[in-house]
């Protein structure tokens, strides 16, 4: 019986064989190279555009008109243009794919400010914001129609340049050519147009960036009061020139202007959002392999080998390993708790590859699951918990990456094991110090005796733990460089009426190179389910001190939370450890002091929204100046770790600038510091800038916020869309 069915099985082989063998036949090589092909070549003409070109306003444009094209999200640039009679100093970055933001320092040639330009100030000058809007985009899916966008230019402020407009381009690949036609109305009055030629896009010469661009300018020079007096005069509304794109992230430009002068541009471009950094990660070590050890524990694997394994598989992989826990089970089936700080990467999808490499090759067959913690800035942020078969068969690849964190997700961390029924294998203190430094550049707009001042130092000194629980910080700063000596500290036509919290800041670094910026102690708790607090004491800044407590409710798989916090603050002196027990303000133009401490507290509301990895924050309560309302931020974080940020707060502090009620405002920036590094670094480096130093809407610091170090402890990118 079984010689038939071996038989049947065999003949009925053959038959169907004979049946597909003319099919079998088609599915040679030579097809499947020919698919591959032609995948490519669509590949390609989905991504085929001609060079981006920005304009002297560092807008994607020509030469002074815009055009529909904008840059990738996350791209910076950075411009200088001569454009007779105005310097321009432009930047634009790109918050996403269909927004383009800049702005422009635009100095008058020639024409002193008419204020205090004799004080030193120089050339008038002033400062514009743009914004343009795609409507409709080439990767919409609709490639027989232009591309779209609408703009406000100067949409803020004293409004000298301000403009609306709608333009469209449209690319025609095959020809190496694209042309742009639009309305406005404002200083682009009327039609416009624009068109660029790039005859050696596709080869790979020195000139494949080269442009020959010409324009239809509509700008309303003649008939605009605000204009600069020699710029009013027009020959021609039409500008020709060139544009020469170099390495991809140079741009040079030369043309006519008005038909009565040339003008002429650089600017460099570089997209930060998406940028892996400028260096590869040569010194992160290499993902764990070697050596595979699951001895399970006893006589040949003592707990003391297998706890140096693991010390020294974390360090190497960029972890400090401050405790192992074994908890005995029934039957030899024991469970493992680990707390792992977290010194390098800043990305959760990194830190548990990491940790599931290690522990896949080196936990015992007598441990069935294991706990790890999760530690950042002294606070226990989150846990993982696996089970030893996942990890075996993670290790074996019979288990995906997805497959594995569905089965074994990010979790709250859970109580650890009590000394009663546990034996502690390893316990490390943390550092007691760790010396730091970091470079100080600070920045002054609009002074009375010049349009830019700075100030260049460094700040440095320890910071660590106290018996194991209490974070320190001591930081000092130094000023190497100053040009802020002449600046005042007051607004001569708008004083500020408010008590002067923030506007007097300038007095603090004038009056000495040498500051205690930091000194200040801090112990945070994760109280369970999502709940966190800290305590705060010491110096926290330059100009503030005191105490202060913070509650945050964030749990892990949360995109949400909800935060309390209260600060009694003192004012320091302008050097020195001391106190101001009367601070300054004005009524009208006279000077008074009145006596002062500082009170602020918040009712905290984050969200964010992680398909676009944007984030808000909306803060109720009293600020620094006694003053009541809301500071609402919102900011993106890209896949580089790049978080660009925007915040505006409105108080019923009724500041007023030149008669009209100002609303404290303004865009901060942080950057991973491993961006410029050959190996991953938690590390980041900060910026921030308001639209105007007043005394409504400020706030003090008052140490390492909780919400700040949970976020970008759980912080992933591509992770997040996968």
């Amino acid at each position: 019986m079984s010689f038939f069915k071996r038989f049947i099985s065999i003949y009925l082989l053959l038959i169907t064989s004979v049946i597909f063998a003319d099919q079998f036949e088609e599915f040679d090589s030579s097809n499947l190279l020919k698919d591959l092909a032609i995948v490519e070549e669509i590949n390609q003409r989905q991504n085929d555009e001609l060079p981006l070109i920005y304009n002297y306003l560092m807008q994607g444009g020509y030469f002074t008109m815009p055009s529909a094209r904008m840059a990738k999200a996350g791209n910076l640039g950075i411009g200088y243009a001569y454009l007779p009679p105005y310097q321009i100093i432009g930047v634009a970055f790109q918050f996403f794919d269909r927004i383009e933001a800049g702005g422009n320092y635009t100095i008058f040639n020639g024409i002193k400010e008419y204020n205090f330009g004799h004080w030193g100030f120089g050339d008038d000058a002033d400062r514009i914001a743009n914004i343009k809007i795609a409507v409709l985009k080439k990767e919409d899916g609709f490639p027989y129609l232009p591309e779209i966008a609408l703009g406000w230019n100067d949409f803020i402020g004293s409004k000298r340049f301000s403009s609306f407009y709608v333009a469209a381009t449209k690319e025609f690949l095959d020809l190496d050519f694209e042309i742009t036609a639009g309305w406005g109305m404002g200083r682009i009055h009327g039609f416009f147009l624009g068109g660029a030629w790039s005859p050696f896009r596709k080869g790979t010469s020195f000139f494949k960036g080269f442009s020959l661009v010409l324009e239809y300018d509509a700008n309303n020079y003649r008939k605009r009061s605000d204009e600069h007096p020699k710029g009013r005069d027009v020959n021609s509304r039409l500008n020709a020139g060139v544009r020469w794109n170099l390495f991809d992230f140079i741009q040079l430009s030369a043309s006519t202007i008005r038909g009565k002068d040339f003008a002429a541009g650089a600017q460099l471009t570089y997209n930060l959002g998406d940028t892996e950094g400028f260096f590869p990660k040569v010194h992160d070590p290499l993902p764990y392999t070697f050596p595979v050890d699951r001895e399970p524990l006893g006589m040949i694997r003592s707990e003391n080998e297998f706890s140096q394994e693991l010390i020294y598989a974390f360090r190497d992989q960029g972890f400090d390993l401050s405790s192992i826990i074994l908890q005995p089970g029934k039957k030899r089936r024991d469970s493992l708790y680990l707390k792992v700080v977290n010194v390098r990467y800043r990305e959760e999808d990194a830190v548990r590859l990491k940790i599931q490499e290690i522990l896949s090759s080196l936990l015992p067959e007598n441990i069935i699951n294991t706990t790890v913690v999760i530690e950042a800035d002294g606070i226990k942020s989150q846990a993982y918990q696996f089970r030893t078969e996942d990890l075996n068969r993670y290790q074996l690849g019979a288990l995906s990456e997805f497959e594995f964190r569905v089965i074994s997700p990010l979790r709250e961390v859970p109580h650890a094991p009590s000394s009663y029924d546990s034996q502690t294998l390893y316990r490390r203190r943390k550092n007691l110090w760790v010396y730091t430094f970091r470079p100080i550049f600070r920045t002054y707009f609009g002074s009375t005796t010049g349009k830019i001042k700075a100030d260049v130092g460094f700040s440095t000194g320890p910071e660590g733990y106290l018996f194991d629980q209490i974070y320190y910080s001591l930081m000092a700063s130094y000023t190497i460089v100053s040009s802020s000596e002449g600046i005042g500290s007051v607004d001569i036509y708008n004083p500020s009426q408010k008590l002067n919290v923030r506007s007097d800041s300038i007095l603090y670094h004038q009056t000495s190179s040498f500051h205690l910026n930091e000194g200040y102690l801090q112990k945070s708790w994760n109280l369970g389910k999502g709940c966190f607090y800290r305590m705060a004491l010491g110096y926290f800044e330059t100009a503030y001190a005191g105490i202060a407590g913070e509650f945050l409710y964030f749990p892990v798989h949360a995109n949400w939370a909800i935060g309390l916090e209260l600060a009694s603050l003192l004012k320091r002196n302008y050097q020195g450890l001391g106190f101001q027990r009367n601070i300054r303000t004005f009524k009208g133009f006279e000077r008074k002091y009145v006596p002062y401490y500082g009170l602020q507290y918040f009712l905290d509301f984050y969200y964010q929204y992680r398909p676009l990895m944007l984030d808000f924050k909306m803060s109720l309560g009293q600020f620094l100046a006694w003053d009541k309302g809301i500071r609402i931020e919102g900011g993106r974080t890209f896949p580089s770790g790049l978080r660009v940020g925007l915040w505006i707060a409105y108080t019923n502090g009724n500041d007023k600038i030149h008669r009209s009620r100002y609303f404290d405002k303004g865009f901060s920036f942080s950057l991973p510091l491993d961006i410029f590094m050959t190996k991953s670094s938690r590390t980041r480096i900060g910026y921030a800038m308001a639209a105007w130093l007043r005394d409504v809407g400020a706030r003090a610091s008052t140490g390492k916020e909780l919400y700040d170090t949970l976020y970008f402890e759980r912080f992933n990118s591509y992770s997040t869309f996968r």
